[in-house]
């Protein structure tokens, strides 16, 4: 990625949507961001709302072109994650995965990410990533998992210009190690939350306990209970904790 073609808009439905609807443009390719200080129209994973105070808080999308099979798509939610992991931790907060895709603080969520995919013959040619992280806000409303914010956990008021470069920063090094080959599961699996550990999921209405033990093709969850092993995809899960 040469350089980040950055547009900021004060208000806007949602930044992922924004981005979409300029792909009959020259601006629609790798590098465009859309910022906004709020959205009218926030969405998070299985269709929820995304809770963010107007002007506290770092909304953003970003368009990339990995150019990979349909069948590794996981591996953007892979990058994705990454970049935000290690950029929180350039700031000194330790932080998990929350399979597939929510960044956690002592268990709770201070960062989610959306993407969507565009894709022509069995290859992904372009993926908006749209990042809801946390920053200065510092009340919110009583969600599963709790939420959580910068603020709240170093208490500092944070630049959001600086948060947003530093997180694209690490964004294009993390795409930059990607395309070396490096292969990011191993860091991804070392960070998802509760691996190897009991816990509690539910699925089809029926709660019962298991350990997470990988993920697996097209980014599974790969659960393993007292009697099976069986693999999971986001909308037939949920753990709950």
């Amino acid at each position: 990625m040469d350089k980040y073609n950055i547009i900021k808009i004060p208000d806007v439905n949602s930044t992922n949507s924004y981005a979409l609807s300029l792909r009959p443009t020259k601006l629609f390719k790798e590098g465009l961001v859309i910022v906004s200080d709020f959205q009218t129209k926030g969405r998070g994973q299985r269709e929820n709302t995304w809770e963010s105070e107007k002007g506290k808080n770092l909304i953003i999308s970003v368009v990339i072109e990995p150019n990979i099979s349909i069948e590794q798509q996981f591996d953007i939610s892979i990058i994705a994650s990454l970049s935000l992991v290690n950029c929180l931790l350039d700031l000194g907060i330790e932080s998990k995965i929350k399979w597939p895709n929510d960044i956690l603080v002592n268990s709770q969520k201070i960062a989610g990410i959306l993407i969507q995919n565009l894709i022509f013959k069995n290859i992904i040619t372009h993926s908006v990533i749209g990042i809801g992280l946390n920053v200065n806000q510092l009340i919110f409303d009583d969600y599963t998992p709790k939420a959580t914010s910068l603020k709240l956990e170093i208490n500092n008021n944070f630049n959001l210009e600086k948060i947003q470069n530093k997180l694209l920063s690490s964004l294009q090094n993390t795409i930059e190690t990607y395309h070396s080959e490096k292969n990011l599961e191993v860091e991804y699996l070392n960070l998802l939350f509760q691996k190897d550990k009991v816990a509690v999921f539910e699925s089809r209405f029926q709660r019962f306990n298991g350990l997470i033990k990988g993920i697996g093709d097209r980014g599974l969850l790969i659960i393993e209970t007292e009697n099976i092993v069986k693999e999971f995809d986001v909308k037939e899960i949920k753990m709950l904790f």
